[in-house]
């Protein structure tokens, strides 16, 4: 039945869509994790009624089945071909606890991992990139390199979020595959976002083009360079694949243009890392962007990294949400 006392302005919805109810739970783990001790969001569980909650507290929903919810989570794995989720047996029988796989590798895995980091960190890579274009106004396009990995799926999506707000044309080149649903999507304004593939061999775990990159590349000159990595050790990028430590190499030392590193902070380590291969340094960018996150006590070992490099930088922008730092040029 429906519920006779709702407002007539606004309908509270029964049930979340499939992947609104997934992008809340990733949510709450991300805020439990960052009010946390623990080091890793893959060592949070949580109970299923807490999750219960947080969904109708943040959107209203009440659902009375646990079972239901991890139904639709299971669907939604089943519909990008990747497991998120673990259960966890609670000690009560009718309930249970939810916690993040283990071994979370692939794109599209890493895709749903710290969610609103990313997030906020994508959105202050947009907002420099305008920043600087109407301080420069210039009527060219602007050519933008997006290379691999996850949070750039997320600054992908915001250019197609803001292209009807903003009056800026774009051409978008990029070597990660795992954006190209979306750029390529219907709803994109194809006349404002121009998009250029780089030829090579797809990687099935990151979904990165790779190959030779002086045949990959073809154009070499940008306006602006975004490049996320995996690991941070003493100042230098790490990568798991040998191959993809190649081209992204070449793209940081060979093209030119303003280049901008976009992290999470999780990136940062405070221990070698083994069988992961460098291909540059902090100082080979422009530019650092990182999201604001919630202060802990004691601070997180990867915050503690992070702020050890900040003798590195000189802040731009300070954000609610993000923070843009320029990096100080080395003599």
């Amino acid at each position: 039945m429906h519920d006779t006392k709702k407002s007539t302005k606004e309908h509270t919805p029964q049930r979340l869509k499939r992947g609104d109810l997934v992008m809340g739970v990733l949510y709450r783990f991300s805020e439990v994790f960052e009010s946390s001790q623990v080091e890793a969001i893959r060592d949070i569980s949580i109970p299923i009624e807490e999750l219960r909650a947080h969904l109708k507290e943040r959107f209203g929903v009440d659902y009375s089945s646990s079972q239901w919810i991890f139904t639709q989570l299971r669907r939604y794995e089943d519909e990008i071909g990747a497991k998120l989720f673990e259960k966890i047996a609670s000690r009560n029988d009718r309930d249970y606890e939810l916690a993040l796989c283990a071994n979370m590798l692939e794109f599209v895995q890493k895709q749903h991992l710290h969610v609103p980091q990313k997030i906020r960190a994508a959105n202050g890579v947009y907002d420099k990139i305008i920043a600087s274009l109407d301080s420069r106004k210039s009527a060219k396009r602007t050519t933008v390199f997006l290379g691999a990995g996850s949070t750039v799926y997320h600054l992908a999506n915001i250019f197609i979020e803001r292209q009807l707000q903003d009056t800026h044309s774009f051409i978008l080149h990029t070597h990660n595959a795992g954006i190209l649903p979306v750029l390529f999507s219907q709803h994109v304004d194809h006349s404002r976002l121009d998009i250029s593939v780089c030829g090579g061999v797809m990687d099935p775990v990151t979904l990165t083009l790779l190959g030779d990159p002086d045949t990959m590349l073809g154009n070499k000159q940008f306006d602006f360079i975004i490049q996320g990595t995996s690991r941070i050790y003493n100042g230098s990028l790490y990568i798991e694949s040998e191959k993809e430590q190649v081209v992204k190499s070449a793209i940081l030392h060979g093209c030119r243009g303003c280049k901008i590193l976009v992290l999470t902070k999780h990136e940062f380590k405070d221990e070698p890392i083994e069988g992961m291969m460098s291909y540059g340094k902090i100082t080979d960018y422009d530019y650092v962007i990182v999201p604001r996150t919630a202060d802990t006590t004691p601070k997180k070992k990867y915050e503690q990294q992070y702020e050890s490099y900040m003798e590195l930088f000189e802040p731009e922008i300070l954000n609610w949400n993000y923070c843009i730092l320029k990096v100080r040029r080395q003599h």
